[in-house]
């Protein structure tokens, strides 16, 4: 997926991809990616995110996660009557709904459940509804925050005994959620925002499969230096470089316009010239339909009442975007929630340009080790430029170039591991 040319779209560039791990039979993630298809559906509803790690027996958690990314979207561009806040945090319970009920009738689906966690990019500011323990993320200006709070035994101890959420008791179980979709009774969706949005800024939404594996320093500083696309490769991989014990799953959405955008919003939204010209004729014709009527002249009057009707009809054809489409929910909206709940330095650093050169080395060890022919001709390029940049002290181009190194040569083994398939 990639940045869309259509005016309203312009404003954001985005990339999804999940991966089943590396020890688990089949991956209970799914995420979702809705981008309005017109000026309107911008401004009304935005662009939507969302990320679902699903938990149960068998396919159970797979279909938990795929009826909550689906329902969420659907009810969410459904529901037109009512603000976005509302719209989405309802939508998100209109899921909740829909799968306990089916796990009530299938007996292969009791107790199923997932996370939600769904973020929409608006004319407004960013809106996040969460549930569960996946993550949504914001790094701005070498600083990545986490803008969801875990619903976990972990965080749900931290902040009853005002521990930092990183200094957890080891003894406490790091994978026991206390809110999820489907099992929990009350439940409570939580509202995050409108926050507004700079240009520049990048939002990911993720399962704890790349959460549990790969530092929020790391993560920031990967989303810091490469664009989406390369960015969610590179936290993929590295993930699985470090056990893939889960599925991960990442949504990543970048800022990359503002103001450029929105006038051309406006500019589709105002009343174009042609329809000011039909306008004129309507009155015009309308005026010239009474006087001939005073005069009694009929026949004039009749023509003059036709061309008024047809010419009212297309101003009203031409003008409908601008009359009827304009959006109700551009008021302020009052924020919720206590984000930022972490906040963690992410500028390039020469200690990340370490270990990513060790994660290589191990690799290329792992590679020769099995006796694999890999083609790394392209990977050892990239470690020569890395190496050079931090001769120089240029750790962004470090990070990338140890990193394409890295993914690099994971495409050639999954070729080969394709191939003995």
């Amino acid at each position: 997926m990639n940045q869309d040319s259509a005016y309203w779209k312009k404003g954001v560039r985005y990339t999804a991809l999940s991966d089943i791990g590396l020890r688990r039979a089949n991956n209970q993630d799914s995420y979702a990616v809705k981008i309005a298809s017109t000026a309107r559906q911008w401004l009304d509803r935005g662009h939507l995110f969302l990320v679902a790690d699903g938990m149960g027996a068998h396919v159970a958690g797979e279909v938990a996660s795929h009826l909550a990314v689906e329902t969420v979207v659907q009810s969410y561009f459904k529901r037109t009557n009512e603000p976005p806040p509302q719209a989405l945090v309802q939508a998100v319970y209109d899921a909740h709904r829909i799968i306990k009920e089916n796990s009530r009738r299938e007996d292969a689906y009791r107790d199923m459940g997932t996370t939600c966690d769904a973020f929409a990019m608006l004319p407004q500011g960013l809106l996040i509804a969460h549930v569960g323990d996946s993550r949504v993320y914001r790094v701005r200006n070498h600083v990545i925050e986490q803008l969801t709070f875990d619903h976990s035994l972990v965080w749900e101890v931290c902040m009853a005994t005002d521990l930092p959420f990183n200094q957890a008791p080891s003894y406490i179980p790091k994978n026991q959620i206390t809110r999820s979709l489907g099992p929990t009774e009350k439940l409570v969706v939580d509202l995050e925002g409108p926050y507004p949005i700079v240009v520049g800024d990048t939002f990911l939404a993720c399962s704890d499969g790349l959460s549990g594996q790969v530092s929020d320093r790391e993560i920031g500083e990967l989303l810091s230096v490469f664009l989406p696309e390369t960015a969610a490769e590179t936290l993929v991989n590295l993930a699985n470089l470090r056990g893939g014990p889960d599925n991960i799953t990442v949504v990543i959405a970048q800022a990359t316009e503002s103001s450029a955008a929105t006038q051309e919003v406006d500019t589709e939204l105002k009343i174009p010239f042609s329809s000011w010209l039909l306008l004129g004729t309507t009155v015009f014709c309308g005026i010239g339909a009474i006087f001939g009527f005073i005069l009694g002249n009929i026949p004039i009057s009749g023509l003059f009442t036709l061309i008024t009707v047809l010419t009212a009809f297309s101003f009203l054809i031409l003008a409908k975007k601008s009359l009827f489409d304009s959006s109700p929910f551009l008021q302020t909206i009052q924020s919720g929630g206590k984000m930022p709940y972490t906040k963690t330095s992410c500028a390039p650093s020469h200690e990340f340009v370490v270990i990513l050169s060790e994660i290589l080395q191990e690799l290329r060890e792992a590679t020769k080790g099995q006796q694999l022919s890999v083609n790394s001709d392209e990977a050892n390029q990239y470690e020569k430029k890395a190496v050079k940049a931090v001769e120089t002290h240029d750790m962004v181009a470090a990070i990338q170039n140890y990193a394409l190194a890295i993914n690099h040569l994971m495409r050639e083994l999954k070729k080969l591991n394709s191939k003995k398939k």
